[in-house]
């Protein structure tokens, strides 16, 4: 499996404070089964920025210290990109790392809104040779408002040139009610490809897919789970495009789950 968003890198950002708990959440991710991860740490975000010669050479470094230590896994460089009038400029200025440096970027709305016209940004973005993946929308308010807002944009782009990544977190109901509420819906409605952690550190949120994935497959069954983990986010990976084949299906409107988590998914 490959663990396509991640904050594993020490010092960088608001994931992995040193090198010690960038090894304790690599090694959490080989026994949940990952292989590879894709570290992302913030740009743009305001409160971190990170550079491209940092990342890279904090990947390099990391690699070396994973090697050292037996264990078995490969981290791979990227950034999380958060929407702004300026993402455009700096991919084309070439201060924001896509994942693996290849043709996909991780793209991360504001919090509250879906912004106007960010179907307009997407279609410009295609237009210089990248693709999304759309980081974790069933936490963003709009959305968990509007779910349709990701059916119309999955609806609007070529298969595999807009890609949605839900969380570990937003599965298993950490994220809150809503948020699983959102992610259910958008899975339910063949809205989402990638399942990723968006870990931020070995204790509080560490790598952990197990649950997630096993909560995932009850929904969308076994074969379209394991292709969210794996398939998909190797593609990317690879510098290939994501070819899912699902169907989207326009959601309803949601309604709020009244129950814990255990009996919702019945």
């Amino acid at each position: 499996m490959i663990d396509l968003h991640n904050h594993i890198l020490p010092g960088i950002d608001d994931g992995a404070r040193d090198l010690e708990e960038s090894l304790e959440m690599a090694r959490i991710a080989v026994e949940q089964g990952f292989s590879g991860i894709v570290a992302t740490p913030h740009f743009g975000s305001g409160l971190f920025s990170s550079e491209i010669d940092q990342v890279r050479e904090t990947v390099q470094m990391l690699n070396r210290e994973l090697g050292e230590q037996n264990i078995n896994l490969t981290i791979f460089p990227g950034m999380e990109a958060r929407l702004t009038a300026d993402v455009l400029e700096s991919l084309s200025k070439g201060t924001v790392l896509s994942i693996n440096e290849g043709c996909y970027i991780l793209l991360e709305l504001p919090g509250q809104q879906v912004p106007a016209g960010f179907e307009n940004f997407v279609r410009m973005l295609l237009n210089t040779g990248k693709r999304v993946v759309l980081a974790h929308p069933e936490k963003n308010i709009e959305i968990q408002r509007r779910p349709e807002i990701i059916y119309e944009l999955v609806t609007l782009f070529s298969d595999g040139d807009f890609l949605v990544q839900i969380t570990a977190d937003s599965i298993t109901g950490d994220a809150g009610l809503t948020a699983l509420s959102t992610a259910k819906c958008l899975l339910e409605h063949n809205l989402a490809h990638i399942l990723a952690t968006d870990a931020h550190s070995p204790v509080d949120r560490p790598p952990l897919i197990s649950d997630a994935l096993e909560l995932v497959a009850s929904i969308v069954g076994k074969d379209v789970a394991s292709k969210m983990t794996s398939e998909w986010p190797q593609a990317v990976v690879n510098n290939e495009k994501a070819h899912c084949g699902m169907i989207p299906r326009k959601p309803e409107k949601l309604q709020k789950p009244k129950r814990r988590f255990r009996f919702f998914f019945k």
